[in-house]
């Protein structure tokens, strides 16, 4: 039961956050927009960014009480209606927020625009591994450090992201400009 439920709570991640990926740049195109997300930064969002926050989920303590309740057998897709619709509402909200913001620097500053939208779309999947530990809790209602793979990896992630925006070489990469604070 609990690799089942592992391995759910992976999956929801890493289609959530794609979709989400899909949606931006969908978006981005029925509206006439540049690419809010280039190739190489589809890369680092997939490898790095997803890399760090997959592997430290995957590590999520088992649920307390997994034997006692009723545990439905696995049907023949692992996505389930409820899964379908917590993905579709994630995804949403990161493609539809990472263009929002993208739609207001692109046509001043595209260098800007690209940051801003790399880095949306990493604070986004921060929070949507976060909030994938648990079906029926809120990121608010657990206990953030039962989980110490899940802190590490985050860290590691805003680290890894500060380094994209504030680097030469990944500036360059990546095709970032440092952000300021505001």
């Amino acid at each position: 039961r609990g690799i089942y439920k592992t391995i759910k709570k992976v999956v929801t991640y890493l289609f959530s956050t794609s979709l989400g990926e899909v949606l931006n740049i969908t978006g981005a195109l029925v509206l006439g927009y540049p690419l809010p997300l280039l190739p190489s930064q589809i890369i680092w969002l997939n490898f790095v960014t997803d890399g760090f926050m997959v592997t430290a989920l995957a590590m999520e303590p088992k649920e307390k009480g997994l034997l006692r309740g009723k545990f439905e057998k696995p049907k023949k897709w692992i996505v389930d209606g409820f899964m379908a619709k917590r993905m579709s509402v994630m995804a949403a909200v990161m493609g539809a927020g990472t263009l929002y913001l993208f739609s207001g620097y692109f046509e001043t500053d595209l260098a800007k625009g690209w940051s801003i939208a790399l880095t949306t779309m990493v604070v986004f999947q921060w929070f949507n591994a976060w909030n994938c530990r648990s079906d029926d809790k809120s990121i608010f209602r657990t206990n953030p450090f039962s989980n110490p793979f899940l802190v590490i990896a985050t860290v590691m992630a805003v680290l890894a992201q500060l380094a994209a925006l504030y680097t030469p070489f990944l500036q360059k990469v990546l095709h970032t400009t440092p952000l300021s604070l505001s």
